[in-house]
């Protein structure tokens, strides 16, 4: 299997979608999206999505529907994702803080994602359950399971993933409980 990596750029297009009732307001910011061959269809429809948005996507694969497994493509997204030199473009200017992964479960990608120091990535079901991930949890891999969510919720959840920040105060319960995930001597 070839993962392609490679910066998709497109023209804005209006959002056809009224779901959203506040603008997405990013700073130049790439979206990273992966999949294996259960998610491929649900790919294809957040890509469009984002890229109608006005975000860069990065694609990580699969890029067609055979059967493949999902470690590989997640990865290639965490890898990425965490990698300072691949996060910057030349320009210096683009930003990739967030990945999508997408499988039957959701299940498989969280489980390869957050075995990375800083990866806090989690399944939500439900638009209130990833807006309290992000709010409380800084989660920054979404992770979408085909068999148990539609594509039309997998639409909402993925915008208030990119809409909802994470309430970082250097005293709240929240930010030190990630410090605690995160540190390797706890």
């Amino acid at each position: 299997m070839i993962i392609d990596t490679t910066l998709l750029k497109t023209p804005s297009e209006e959002m056809q979608d009224d779901s959203i009732k506040e603008p997405i307001i990013h700073k130049q910011e790439v979206i990273l999206i992966g999949s294996d061959h259960r998610g491929f269809n649900l790919k294809a429809i957040l890509k469009k999505h984002l890229i109608d948005l006005q975000y860069d996507v990065m694609d990580h694969g699969t890029h067609n529907k055979d059967r493949c497994d999902y470690p590989p493509v997640a990865k290639s997204l965490i890898k990425t994702l965490t990698s300072d030199e691949d996060a910057v473009s030349k320009k210096g200017m683009l930003i990739c803080g967030k990945g999508i992964l997408i499988c039957g479960s959701g299940f498989g990608m969280s489980i390869t994602a957050n075995r990375l120091k800083g990866i806090h990535a989690v399944v939500p079901r439900s638009v209130e359950e990833c807006r309290k991930a992000r709010l409380h949890g800084n989660v920054n891999v979404l992770c979408i399971g085909t068999d148990f969510t539609t594509d039309v919720e997998s639409v909402k959840i993925v915008d208030t993933f990119l809409n909802t920040a994470f309430e970082e105060l250097e005293t709240s319960r929240y930010s030190q409980r990630i410090r605690m995930i995160d540190n390797p001597l706890w």
